[in-house]
């Protein structure tokens, strides 16, 4: 169950997790990671602003296409390197607060840390 993100935001966000940062074996699949509920738990302790301006991006982003092009497509259903261009223009701030966001969200994911050799340390005490 979603704290702050609806079905539709979840699978935007991981389309986009994707088109960032495109995961290639050994790392899995962003649906096989907990990077979209990480951004979820991230979103609900986020400013109400920010959360709202976050998810509107995401429908925003998703809707692009059809504006834009009067395509009857949407953003998650275009090839990988056409989700790409679109989302490159949105200006490289944006771009790179929107990879910010799926990084952390993604390669926090205990078996991508894993997989990339980080082992947590033990807390102290």
């Amino acid at each position: 169950m979603s704290a702050v993100l609806s079905r539709r935001e979840a699978s935007i966000f991981a389309c986009l997790t994707d088109t960032l940062l495109a995961p290639a074996p050994p790392l899995p699949p962003v649906e096989q990671t907990d990077a979209v509920a990480s951004f979820d738990a991230w979103l609900a302790r986020a400013p109400r602003v920010n959360r709202t301006a976050l998810r509107a991006l995401l429908l925003a982003l998703e809707l692009t296409p059809r504006v834009a092009t009067r395509a009857h497509r949407a953003w998650h259903t275009l090839a990988p390197e056409r989700r790409l261009a679109t989302v490159e223009r949105l200006g490289r701030p944006v771009v790179e607060a929107l990879r910010a966001a799926a990084a952390v969200s993604y390669y926090g994911d205990a078996r991508v840390s894993a997989l990339l050799g980080y082992t947590p340390k033990a807390p102290r005490r």
